[in-house]
């Protein structure tokens, strides 16, 4: 009891430590850290702070073993512990220390030896009590205690620094056997370390429940001698990073559920300061991008592998972010993910009390340049949803307020546009850099447009510069730009507008004018004698944005006389290239849609089944489209099908050529066919024609709505599938083959077999049969447990010994994972002889081909197992008896042979059926488990078959893992 109370102090020492970051002091200079490992230099990268795998810097301290003195009475001795006799009363001697023997024994002097070995030190001290009292007479009393511990052998390995056998005492635990391999390795996982027992059990040891907590859990179990610890490598890893405790990468458990930012705080240590903060998950997405996303709520799963959890400031550019500044009540960053287009960025309870909504500016950098540039933005149309232009990262959507607008009249602004010097403004940007704009262009639109008329009619009093100004200085100049002088009114002045309404001179009647919507740079509205065609309307507005389907676009005119409106469509790709142009009219209204938004609106069900009906309108691409233009685009679409990037309904104005056409839809695949493609042309009646895409003539020919086409997919272009071959053949490796392949082909790929291979004893896994066996152990288990509840619910007088039998096979038949070994023909001279036990490869397949073993294995319920040298024509009763022999829980009658190639067969070793069965190189023995103490229920009428098929996995496992 005081080496477990050791142990246990030691234990939540180490855990306080490693939980409060604490290392040892020490009087010599620190040591300096590891270099980071692959996975935290690129972590660290990404947070831009170095992060560290948790746990790793700890596990290789060691802990001293307990001193040897009073241990519980329920101590279980073994060969190589030693005990101490003491012998007081009527015959007195010195203290003897005596070991117990190879064979279990303890022999004291003068009485009769006695079995030790498995028992308990109550139950030794017992019987060697009534040993003395029966020998010596009742004067004489006997004292035992245990002098030294015996030793046990653990293999340890995978990701450690030191594997091999590790020397241990007996009281030894998990984290002992892997402290004494010097610690896991930044390649190695703490939460996934399995515990392979001599008997064939095993378990899964986390790591984390004694690092975070001092809970050891699993970690302080006991080894045993023979038991072997596997390191697996790294599992799946998140990064938290940002003012924390103690920021770092932590590994997640396996096959787990995404994991709540509110547990990845708190294995972090919990935020340095309270208070809140902004939440970022940094993610890889599909592309290879690192995007961020918001995480509103902290109980919610949000974090998985790869992940890097961030509490980021309120202004930092990052991927997938956009900004919000000005009169808004939450300035800051946004993530783009949740808004993609000014619709979406702000709403009407996002603004300030004072924020002016006729004009906004939308900041954002020119790709081609990377200059930044302003773009003016009308806040009403944001919110009425006819502005969604969509926004990339970084853009800053600057909202203007009522002191801005009241500055552009000031004192100090009406100064300098009048000529003079500005009044005095400390700390403003925005004038300085107004002064400057007028000093470098006094011919400009400043000095000569309406800002200067006001500037000779107006006066402005004192008023304080705007803080928006001073940290965005180019937005004074940029305002007042835009500004329209308006002299009528309670409070005349300058005020921003949008450049389509921006008409001052123009008062008492209103010009002609076309609207240009949807997916262009900027829309809005434009005097008709600026654009007096598409080609001018489409340039005014400054083009198509990226993403603009090019072969449909519309017109929306509206009749004054008749009151009608009409859609007219146009080709957009033949506008822009100056193929073809239209003249527009008064009050037309031009659509530019994009790609995503016509795919929407192409795809069946969309409109009166769909989302919208047809009396509603749908917003799209920062216009309101009405359901009309929604049923036009419809019913104007040519399905592109086959082998084609992206097939689909792609709508298109009149005479789109099939190359236009082609090229919406992403282009030939390369499984495309493209000689014998399918034309079919929806007249009266209607006709099919072949196409050759490969020709000039082909790609040329019109496509009319109602058209379809079809791209034929090659006959022999065929999905391949990768399989593993290693072992001794002359090139390993993974290999793609066709569905045809079979092993014999595929060793014939790999240069053959080599001098020292041993097709005798190939291994081939597939993952289905795998899952097959597992289903059935699972099946097994459920068949087993509701035995338990049957029994229980007659009330048949089951025993509680019997329940916890019945349980725990049904835990070892849940735990086993079988490998999903296949038994095949490997020899390619056999596999020439009879084709027919070539077996078809299958993806995922894993192929071994081993050298040629000296050794055989004898596992199972037998004394000690081993692999022992071969010796031909040697018997399996032999070896068994070379293995110690079997032990009391063993049961020879069901004793089986496991040969080199997978295959099984019963091995009889009874005196009254006994024969003998050749045992060949790299075969297992294997004596399973004694069924009887199961027998007494009819729910156990198949367990004999049951633990062997345990036994048989465990011995397959053995064989795939040397």
């Amino acid at each position: 009891m005081m080496a477990a109370a050791c142990r246990i102090i030691v234990r939540l020492v180490l855990a306080a430590a490693l939980i409060l970051g604490v290392g040892a002091v020490s009087a010599q200079e620190p040591e300096r850290p590891p270099p980071l490992s692959p996975i935290e230099a690129a972590f660290s990268a990404r947070a831009s702070q170095t992060l560290r795998l948790f746990g790793y810097d700890h596990i290789a301290t060691p802990v001293p073993p307990p001193a040897v003195g009073a241990v519980s009475g329920h101590y279980r001795l073994g060969v190589g512990d030693a005990v101490t006799v003491t012998f007081r009363g009527a015959e007195k001697a010195e203290p003897k220390r005596i070991a117990v023997d190879v064979e279990g024994r303890l022999t004291v002097e003068g009485i009769p030896p006695l079995m030790a070995a498995g028992r308990t030190i109550d139950d030794v001290r017992a019987e060697l009590a009534a040993l003395v009292t029966t020998t010596r007479g009742e004067g004489t009393a006997v004292f035992l205690s245990l002098s030294a511990l015996r030793r046990v052998g653990v293999l340890v390995t995978g990701e450690v620094p030191r594997p091999g056998i590790q020397d241990l005492t007996a009281f030894a635990t998990v984290f002992d056997a892997l402290s004494a391999a010097g610690g896991v390795t930044r390649a190695g996982s703490l939460r996934a370390i399995r515990l392979f027992r001599a008997d064939g059990q095993t378990m899964t040891v986390d790591l984390y429940g004694l690092l975070l907590s001092g809970d050891g859990g699993a970690a302080d179990t006991r080894v045993r001698d023979g038991d072997r610890l596997v390191v697996p490598p790294l599992g799946p890893v998140i990064g938290v990073a940002g003012p924390l405790k103690r920021p770092g990468l932590f590994e997640l458990p396996r096959g787990s559920a995404p994991m709540p930012m509110a547990e990845a705080e708190a294995l972090a240590g919990g935020r340095l300061r309270p208070g809140p903060a902004r939440a970022l998950r940094l993610g890889i997405g599909a592309g290879g991008a690192e995007t961020a996303e918001p995480i509103p709520d902290p109980g919610v799963p949000a974090l998985q592998d790869g992940d890097l959890l961030m509490l980021t400031p309120v202004r930092e550019d990052r991927t997938g972010v956009v900004y919000v500044d000005g009169h808004v009540r939450r300035p800051g960053p946004r993530a783009r993910r949740e808004a993609p287009d000014l619709g979406r960025l702000v709403t009407r309870p996002d603004l300030g009390d004072s924020a002016y909504l006729p004009f906004a500016v939308l900041a954002r950098t020119d790709p081609a340049t990377h200059q930044r540039r302003l773009e003016p933005v009308d806040l009403q149309a944001v919110l009425a949803g006819k502005d969604k232009r969509p926004l990339t990262d970084g853009d800053t959507l600057l909202v203007l307020g009522m002191a801005e607008v009241e500055f552009l009249t000031s004192a100090s602004v009406l100064a300098l546009l009048r000529g003079g010097p500005a009044e005095p403004q400390p700390d403003c940007r925005g004038l300085e850099l107004l002064a400057r704009t007028l000093a470098a262009d006094p011919g400009g639109p400043l000095a000569r447009g309406p800002q200067a008329v006001a500037a000779a009619a107006l006066t402005g009093g004192p008023r304080p510069c705007p803080p928006l100004f001073q940290d965005e200085p180019e937005l004074l100049p940029f305002a007042l730009s835009h500004a329209v002088l308006k002299t009528a009114g309670t409070a005349p002045g300058l005020y921003p507008m949008m450049p389509a309404v921006a008409r001052p001179r123009v008062q008492d009647r209103r010009a002609a004018r076309i609207e240009v919507l949807g997916h262009v740079r900027h829309p809005g509205v434009w005097p008709l004698t600026e654009a007096a065609t598409l080609q001018a309307a489409l340039a005014g507005a400054g083009g198509a944005e990226p993403g603009a389907y090019p072969l449909l676009g519309v017109i929306a005119r509206f009749d004054a006389a008749t009151m009608t409106r009409t859609l007219v469509p146009f080709f957009p790709q033949n506008v822009a290239g100056g193929v073809a142009t239209r003249r527009l009219f008064d009050n037309d209204r031009l659509y530019l849609f994009s790609t995503d938004t016509i795919r929407t609106l192409a795809e069946p069900g969309t409109g009166e089944e769909g989302g919208a009906s047809a009396e509603e309108d749908l917003p799209l691409d920062g216009a309101v489209i009405g359901a009309d233009i929604a049923a036009l685009i419809r019913e104007r679409g040519v399905p592109v099908r086959g082998a084609v990037r992206l097939p689909g309904v792609y709508p298109v104005a009149e005479g789109v050529t099939v190359g236009a056409l082609l090229a919406a839809a992403g282009g030939l695949s390369t499984a495309a066919e493209p000689e014998t493609a399918e034309l079919t042309m929806a007249g009266t009646p209607p006709r099919r024609r072949t196409l050759n895409l490969s020709t000039r003539d082909a790609l040329a020919i019109l496509v009319n709505p109602g058209d379809a086409l079809r791209v034929n997919q090659r006959p022999s272009a065929l999905e391949t599938v990768a399989v593993t071959l290693e072992g001794e053949v002359r090139y390993p490796g993974r290999y793609d083959v066709l569905r045809d392949d079979t092993l014999k082909t595929l060793i014939e790929r790999a240069g053959g077999l080599s001098a020292d291979a041993y097709p005798a004893g190939a291994i081939f896994l597939r993952e289905a049969e795998r899952r097959r066996k597992k289903a059935e152990f699972e099946e097994q288990a459920r068949t087993l447990e509701a035995g338990i509840l049957r029994e229980q619910q007659k009330g048949s007088g089951m025993r509680q010994e019997d329940v916890a039998l019945a349980r725990s096979l049904a835990d070892r038949l849940r735990a086993a994972d079988p490998p999903g070994r296949i038994v095949v023909e490997a020899d390619p001279a056999e596999l020439r002889r009879f084709p027919e036990r070539d077996v078809l490869l299958e993806p995922g397949d894993r192929i071994v081909i081993p050298k040629r073993p000296l050794t055989v294995a004898v596992s199972g319920e037998v004394m000690a197992p081993a692999a022992l040298r071969f010796q031909a024509g040697k018997a399996a009763d032999a070896y068994i008896h070379e293995a110690g022999g079997p032990s009391r829980a063993a049961d020879l009658g069901r004793a089986f042979l496991l040969r080199p190639d997978g295959s099984a067969e019963p091995l009889p070793l009874s005196s009254w059926n006994h024969r003998v069965t050749a045992v060949a190189p790299g075969s297992v023995i294997v004596v399973p488990t004694d069924p009887k103490p199961f027998t007494g229920l009819d729910i156990f009428k198949d367990i004999g078959s049951v633990l062997s098929q345990l036994a048989l996995t465990a011995a397959s496992i053995a064989v795939i893992s040397r």
